[in-house]
């Protein structure tokens, strides 16, 4: 494997060298920044778990129940007279002062009114999504009970959710009745085979549904009454997973930016402005930042799988594939291919900041330079070691175990495996779509990476 080398760039800021006087500030340093780090998820996970309330909610009910105990006012004597009630029932010492036993019960009413109203919210919220007629209609043309549903969404769901907030009130994956499961097996397999295979499908499908069949989806419904997704995990594991096809056609795709107008022509800018981009976005994912994506503006979808839209890889197996995600303490930086070399750039710098496109750029120009200068040190074979990747997964997989398990090829291996992403900076360029398309799929023997 040809050898892992660093960007010779000068970073903007200096990295002090350990065992020097500034070692503890660097030790304070890194504890603030887990104190800070321990404190925001927290934070998300309290206000993920409250949502569509919010805290703030919390507040407003304390005190007013507050003030309602304390002024007493004409307006509102029945609702003072049941939290009097309410307070005078709380286990407290007869010596208690009449403000602190106002406090503590406003407190632990406001409590269990905020429990109240986030369990509500939370379930109905879950039932008015599991409302489909919408997606029947044209955008154009809304029926007034799809915009009453809709009003009805908006005015139970909470504001400003973050990333993961809405996941709690998502109704669950529906489980379809087996005669219609079995309905739309057979209408999928008429095209693709003969009239006397058919005949044979369609009588192993009645005979399953008279057999095993009521008793598995018996099954299926007891899972999804725990589970958000009754399939996702057995798909993710058995078709995804256990397949042992290369992931080159298979399992990749590929996206396009603007083909015809580019603002710049100069490979390293283009690179380091979407590297910038990138990194800035795995951020805000980090700090669940962005707001989930609502369908028509109303809807949310599952943003799960965003947790995993980077720093993640996977590993092959002999037998199954195995996925590993890194958090943002162990994946601190991209591997960058240049010439068949392999290259780790940290992203951030001392004051744990993200590296500015100018100073990306400049690491990209230097790599470029180093690649070039250092690209007949190493022999064809060690440049084309990424084409490994698309091979079939269990060979792979034998590779992996036989030459990358110890030294500095294991060490490179988990540099790769934990970088935030992969940049690959070609130096072919494409002359039309069609073999754009074929380099970001596959590309060739030497450049291919998955």
């Amino acid at each position: 494997m040809a050898e892992a080398r660093s960007a010779v760039a000068t970073p903007r800021v200096q990295k002090k060298d350990l065992g020097t006087t500034d070692s503890f500030d660097d030790l304070v340093k890194s504890y603030r920044q887990m104190i800070i780090r321990n404190y925001f998820r927290f934070r998300n996970s309290i206000r993920n778990g409250v949502w569509p309330t919010s805290t703030n909610n919390l507040g407003v009910a304390c005190g007013f129940s507050l003030y309602l105990l304390e002024y007493e006012p004409a307006s509102a004597h029945a609702l003072t007279a049941h939290l009097k009630q309410a307070v005078a029932a709380l286990p407290l010492p007869s010596r208690t002062p009449k403000w602190l036993a106002n406090l503590v019960g406003s407190v632990g009413l406001s409590f269990v009114f905020f429990v109240i109203l986030m369990k509500v919210r939370q379930y109905l919220l879950r039932i008015l999504l599991a409302y489909r007629g919408w997606m029947y209609e044209n955008v154009r043309e809304v029926s007034w009970k799809n915009k009453l549903w809709g009003l009805t969404v908006k005015f139970v769901s909470g504001y400003q959710p973050s990333l993961y907030s809405c996941q709690r009130s998502l109704p669950r994956m529906p489980v379809p009745a087996i005669d219609e499961t079995l309905s739309k097996l057979l209408d999928s397999l008429k095209p693709l085979c003969s009239e006397e295979e058919f005949k044979d499908y369609s009588k192993q499908a009645q005979d399953f549904e008279c057999s095993i069949g009521p008793r598995l989806q018996r099954l299926l419904y007891l899972k999804s009454w725990w589970a958000p997704n009754y399939v996702s995990d057995w798909w993710e594991k058995y078709v995804y997973l256990m397949s042992r096809c290369p992931l080159v056609i298979n399992s990749n795709y590929y996206a396009l930016d603007h083909y015809i107008w580019t603002p710049t022509s100069r490979q390293v800018s283009r690179a380091a402005n979407v590297v910038h981009s990138i990194l800035s976005i795995k951020r805000q994912i980090d700090r669940e930042e962005l707001q989930p994506l609502l369908l028509r503006n109303t809807i949310p979808i599952c943003m799960a799988q965003y947790e995993r839209l980077f720093s993640t890889v996977r590993v092959p197996g002999e037998e199954i594939d195995e996925l590993l995600h890194f958090d943002s303490r162990e994946s601190r930086h991209i591997v960058v291919w240049r010439q068949g070399l392999f290259y780790q750039l940290g992203i951030y710098d001392d004051k744990n900041q993200l590296l500015s496109v100018t100073v990306l750029e400049k690491f990209f120009q230097d790599i470029i330079d180093d690649a070039n200068k250092h690209k007949e040190s190493v022999s064809e074979s060690e440049r084309s070691v990424a084409a490994l990747t698309g091979l079939p997964r269990t060979e792979w997989a034998r590779i992996l175990r036989e030459n990358f398990k110890s030294g500095i090829n294991k060490d490179n291996m988990d540099l790769i495996n934990k970088a935030v992403c992969m940049v690959v900076l070609c130096d072919k360029v494409p002359e039309n779509l069609s073999e754009k398309g074929k380099m970001l799929l596959h590309s060739d023997r030497t450049h291919i990476v998955v």
